[in-house]
């Protein structure tokens, strides 16, 4: 008779799990995912930020911050998200308002915003963070 063939699947014990590995599978480098908000990354306050396509023409791109530029991104994440709650309760009181969320993703209305928000990133590139 003949040997039967090779196990698919390996059983391997790291740090006290079992994970279990598909022998014939391709290995995948894991891709991260961007950073919607900057990460602190520097004592000093600075950081870098992944920036997508979405709001971003030359996106994904990844941007080191100075303290400045993180902390003005960090004001802005407020605001937005302020504007975002705003939105909401306004939208409960005239429902025709969640029309406008389809809007941005429109790309002629929302081309303007995203060439603005890439100027504005390439300012802080240029300044070198």
């Amino acid at each position: 008779m003949s040997e039967p063939p090779p196990p698919r699947y390996r059983v391997v014990e790291r740090g006290r799990r079992l994970e279990v590995i598909d022998t014939r599978a391709a290995p995948v480098d894991p891709v991260p995912a961007p950073k919607l908000f900057p990460r602190q990354m520097r004592f000093d306050g600075g950081g870098e930020i992944t920036t997508r396509t979405f709001y971003d023409a030359k996106g994904p791109r990844t941007i080191r911050l100075d303290s400045v530029s993180a902390a003005t991104i960090g004001r802005v994440k407020i605001v937005a998200l302020f504007a975002l709650f705003a939105f909401i309760a306004a939208a409960v009181a005239t429902p025709w308002l969640l029309a406008i969320p389809f809007a941005l993703f429109n790309k002629g209305v929302r081309k303007p915003a995203r060439d603005g928000i890439t100027r504005w990133l390439d300012g802080i590139v240029a300044r070198g963070g």
